[in-house]
C-alpha cells in the first residue's frame, strides 16, 4: 500500500508540473514583454485556469492561443468518452448481474414452487409476470452487447437501444410494478402460515448457498428477491443521465441518449401513476359495509359537507344553466355499454332462474301425461310387453339440463353480476370529483384545481382504460352463456322427443279420431243398459252445461221501402250494398244493421285510416258498420226474390232473419264432444235410422210446418247429419231430436234429411 501511494503522489506531481508549463506557455505568448509570468507561477491551478479562460475570451487571441484551446477539448474529450465506456461497461455488468439474479429466481424459486403444487400457494400472485421481465432482460442486455463488441468507442450508440425497447419495457414493468403491492400482501400472509412459510425458506435458503459460491452479496429474504425489478427499472434513467452527461456533444450517440432517457423517465413518470391511480382506485373501491358506524361518523365534518353541498350545487348549474362541463366521449361510450351490459345481465340471471323452475316443475307432469297417454293408447298386452319401454323407467333429461344450466348459465352470470358493484361506485366517484374539477376551474383557483384535475383524471384514465376491457370480456361472457342456454334448451328437446316418442304413439289425424269415436259409440250403444238409459244419460249431462246470459239487444229501427227508395235514387249501384247478416255496434258512432238491409257506402274508411270500417247510409242514420258484414247490392237477385213471394199477402219489407239467441258456446265448434255425439247416437240406438224415414217423420209434417234459412254454412260430420249452404232455406221437420235435446233440429233439404244444430238457423216470418 505504502508504494502504490509514493506512486500515486510521483503521478499527481507531474499532471501538476505539466499543467503548470501549459499555462506558463500560454501566459508568455499570448502577453509579451509582460514580467507578471513570475506572479502567475505562484497562484494555484485554478487561477491559471480561469486566466486561460479569460484569454480564450479575448479577441487579442492569437494562433498559438486556438491550439492550446483545441488540445484542452481533445483531453476533455479523452476524459469524457474514458467516463463513457466506464458507465457503458457498468450499465452491461449490471444488466448481466440483474438478469443472472432472476434466472436464479425462476429456476430456484417459482419453477419448484409450482412443480410443488402446494395448496393454497399461488405463485403467479408473488411473481407476476417475472418470467417476462427476464426475457426483456436478456434481449435488453442482448441489444447492449451487440452494439458494443467490436464497434469503435466512437461509434457506439447505446440510446438507439433503449429507444427500440421502450415500448415492451414499459409494459411489462408495468404489469410487474402494478402488481408488487398486491404481491407484498400475499408474501406476508404465506409466511403466517407454517407450511407455506417452510416452502419459501427452502426455496431461499437454496439460492442465498447458490449466492455463497458465486460470491456475490447475502440475499436477505424473499422481500428483497422480488423488489430487484422494481428497482432497475427505476435505475435506467439514472444510467442514462450519466452516460449522456458524460458524451461529447459531436458523439453520434448523444441525441439518440437525450431521447432515451427522456423515455426511461417517461416509462418510471407512467409507473409512478399507476400506481397512483391503483391507491386512489382503492381508496375509493372500499365498500361502505366495511366500515363501521364510528369511521363514517369520523369522515362528517366541516370540510365533507361543504364539499358535498358544493357538489350538489354545481350539479344544479349544470342541469339549469347548462353550463359546460368537461367531457369525455370515449368514457361516456364505455359507461353506456357498461350499464346496458349490467341490465342484461341482471335480466337474464333473473328470467333463466325462472325458467328453469318453470322446466322443472313442467317435466314431471309432462311425463306423467305421456305415461296415461301411453296407458290409453295401448292395450294391456302391448303394456306388459312394452313395460321395459316405458318412460317411468327412462331417465329423467330435466335433472340433466338443470345441472349443466346452473354450470355454464347462471354461475357465470351470477359471478359476472357481482362484478359491477365496484365499477359503479368508482364512475358515481368519478362524476363528483368531475364536478370539483368544474367549480375549481370557474373560481380559478389554481393549486385546489391542479389537485382535482389529478384525481379526476387519474379516475377517468383508470374507468376509460378497464371499462373497455370489462365491457369486451363481459359481452363475450354473455353472449356464451346465451349460446350455452339456446344449446341446452335444444338438446332438452332432441332428448325428450329421442326418450319417449318410441313408446307414446304419435296421434293421429282428427279426422281418423272422429271415425274411430263413431264405431267405438256404436259398439257401446249396442249394450242394453246403454240403450235404456242413454236418453236420460244426455238429458242429464246437458241439464248441468252452463248457459251464458241472454244479452238483450236495444231496440233497432227498421228500414221501410221509403228508405230503400230514396237510397236507391241518391246513390249508384256500385254504392249500395246489403248487410249480409246480423251487425250490432260495437265502438262509438257506430250503427246496428238487420240482415238484408240496404245501405249506401259514403266512405271505405274510418276517421282513423283503417279500412276495415266503413261510413254507410241506411236512408235513417249514417254511421260506421265494418266491411265484413257488408256484400255488394244484387237487384237481379232481389227481384227474384219478390217474385217467388208474390204469393204472400203481406209485404216483404219486414222480412229479417233472427239468429237464435243461444250463446255462442253451444255452437257446432263449442258444442262439447258429448252432446253431438250424444244425439247421434240417440239416432242409431234408440230409434235406428229407419225411423227417420217412418211414422215418425209423418207425424212431423202433421206439426207446424216452418221456413228457415242457414244463417250459416254447416258440414255434417256423420250420417244422422245434414249439410247446410249459408242462405239455404231449410225445411223444419222437428224441433228437438229423439232425446228432447232441443239444439238439434230434424231438417229436410232437397229430399235430404238429418239434424242441424238449430242456432245455425234464421227464422223467416212474413209481416
Amino acid at each position: 500500500m505504502g508504494t502504490k501511494k509514493k506512486n500515486l503522489s510521483f503521478l499527481r506531481a507531474r499532471l501538476y508540473m505539466l499543467e503548470r508549463r501549459k499555462t506558463d506557455t500560454v501566459v508568455e505568448s499570448s502577453v509579451p514583454g509582460d514580467h507578471s509570468g513570475t506572479l502567475r507561477r505562484s497562484q494555484s491551478d485554478r487561477s491559471e485556469y480561469n486566466q486561460k479562460l479569460q484569454e480564450k475570451m479575448t479577441p487579442q487571441a492569437g494562433c498559438s492561443t486556438a491550439e492550446t484551446l483545441t488540445q484542452e477539448d481533445e483531453h476533455q474529450i479523452r476524459r469524457m468518452m474514458a467516463k463513457r465506456a466506464k458507465i457503458i461497461k457498468e450499465l452491461i455488468q449490471t444488466e448481466k448481474d440483474y438478469l443472472n439474479d432472476l434466472e436464479l429466481c425462476v429456476r430456484e424459486v417459482v419453477q419448484p414452487l409450482r412443480n410443488k403444487q402446494v395448496d393454497r400457494l399461488d405463485v403467479d400472485s408473488l411473481f407476476s409476470n417475472i418470467e417476462s421481465v427476464h426475457q426483456i432482460s436478456a434481449k435488453l442486455l442482448s441489444l447492449l452487447e451487440e452494439a458494443t463488441t467490436d464497434v469503435e468507442p466512437a461509434m457506439q450508440v447505446i440510446g438507439e437501444v433503449f429507444l427500440q425497447i421502450k415500448g415492451p419495457l414499459e409494459d411489462i414493468y408495468k404489469i410487474y410494478c402494478y402488481h408488487h403491492d398486491e404481491a407484498h400482501s400475499v408474501l406476508e400472509s404465506y409466511e403466517k402460515e407454517e407450511e407455506l412459510k417452510q416452502h419459501l425458506s427452502l426455496c431461499i435458503q437454496s439460492l442465498k448457498n447458490i449466492y455463497m459460491q458465486q460470491g456475490k452479496p447475502n440475499l436477505l429474504d424473499m422481500g428483497s428477491l422480488m423488489i430487484k425489478p422494481i428497482q432497475r427499472v427505476m435505475k435506467y434513467p439514472l444510467l442514462l443521465c450519466e452516460l449522456r452527461n458524460s458524451t461529447p456533444s459531436s458523439h453520434p450517440d448523444f441525441q439518440a441518449l437525450e431521447d432515451a432517457y427522456a423515455a426511461v423517465k417517461h416509462i418510471n413518470v407512467n409507473i409512478n401513476e399507476l400506481k397512483r391511480r391503483k391507491d386512489l382506485v382503492l381508496k375509493y373501491k372500499k365498500n361502505d359495509e366495511e366500515e363501521s358506524l364510528k369511521d363514517k361518523l369520523s369522515k362528517l365534518n366541516i370540510h365533507s359537507i361543504s364539499k358535498k353541498s358544493k357538489r350538489v350545487t354545481n350539479h344544479l348549474k349544470i342541469l339549469t344553466r347548462g353550463e359546460s362541463q368537461v367531457r369525455d366521449n370515449t368514457f361516456n361510450r364505455e359507461e353506456k355499454l357498461f350499464r346496458s351490459l349490467e341490465k342484461t345481465v341482471r335480466h337474464c340471471v333473473k328470467n333463466i332462474s325462472f325458467c328453469l323452475q318453470h322446466i322443472q316443475d313442467a317435466m314431471p307432469l309432462a311425463l306423467q301425461s305421456m305415461m296415461e297417454l301411453q296407458e290409453i293408447s295401448h292395450n294391456k298386452d302391448e303394456e306388459e310387453s312394452s313395460y321395459s319401454e316405458s318412460p317411468s323407467n327412462a331417465p329423467n333429461p330435466s335433472e340433466d339440463f338443470a345441472a349443466h344450466l346452473q354450470k355454464l348459465v347462471l354461475t357465470p352470470l351470477s359471478a359476472l353480476l357481482s362484478l359491477f358493484p365496484g365499477p359503479q361506485k368508482l364512475i358515481q366517484k368519478r362524476y363528483d370529483k368531475l364536478l370539483d374539477y368544474n367549480s375549481y376551474l370557474q373560481r380559478a383557483a389554481a393549486d385546489e384545481s391542479d389537485l382535482a384535475k389529478r384525481e379526476y383524471e387519474a379516475l377517468n384514465a383508470q374507468l376509460v382504460e378497464e371499462l373497455q376491457v370489462f365491457n369486451l370480456a363481459a359481452r363475450k361472457i354473455l353472449l356464451n352463456c346465451l349460446c350455452s342456454f339456446v344449446t341446452l334448451l335444444r338438446d332438452l328437446m332432441t332428448v325428450a322427443q329421442r326418450v319417449h316418442t318410441a313408446t307414446v304413439p304419435v296421434l293421429q289425424l282428427a279426422s281418423s279420431i272422429s271415425e274411430i269415436q263413431n264405431r267405438v259409440l256404436e259398439e257401446v250403444q249396442n249394450l242394453n243398459f246403454v240403450k235404456d238409459n242413454n236418453a236420460t244419460f244426455i238429458e242429464r249431462k246437458l241439464s248441468f252445461e252452463k248457459k251464458k246470459p241472454v244479452q238483450t239487444l236495444p231496440e233497432v229501427p227498421r228500414q221501410t221501402d221509403t228508405h230503400r227508395s230514396k237510397l236507391l235514387s241518391t246513390y249508384s249501384t256500385e254504392e249500395l250494398y246489403q248487410a249480409k247478416r246480423k251487425c250490432n255496434a260495437t265502438q262509438e258512432y257506430d250503427i246496428n244493421l238487420l240482415e238484408g238491409e240496404l245501405v249506401a257506402v259514403v266512405e271505405q274508411k274510418d276517421p282513423l285510416g283503417s279500412t276495415s270500417r266503413w261510413l254507410v247510409d241506411t236512408g235513417i242514420i249514417k254511421g260506421y258498420v265494418y266491411s265484413s258484414f257488408l256484400k255488394p247490392y244484387n237487384p237481379a237477385r232481389v227481384q227474384k226474390v219478390d217474385a217467388e213471394n208474390r204469393f204472400c199477402d203481406d209485404d216483404f219489407d219486414n222480412i229479417s232473419l233472427f239468429v237464435s239467441s243461444r250463446p255462442a258456446r253451444d255452437s257446432v265448434t263449442g258444442t262439447p264432444e258429448g252432446s253431438i255425439s250424444g244425439s247421434s247416437s240417440s239416432l242409431s240406438g234408440t230409434c235406428g235410422k229407419s225411423e227417420i224415414n217412418g211414422t215418425d217423420v209423418d207425424s212431423f209434417q202433421e206439426a207446424d210446418e216452418q221456413i228457415f234459412y242457414a244463417v250459416h254454412a254447416f258440414q255434417a260430420r256423420s250420417d244422422h247429419e245434414l249439410s247446410l249452404q249459408e242462405y239455404q232455406r231449410v225445411h223444419i221437420l222437428r224441433f228437438c231430436d229423439l232425446s228432447g235435446n232441443k239444439e238439434w233440429w230434424l231438417a229436410e233439404v232437397q229430399g235430404q234429411k238429418g239434424y242441424v244444430p238449430a242456432n245455425y238457423l234464421g227464422k223467416m216470418t212474413y209481416a
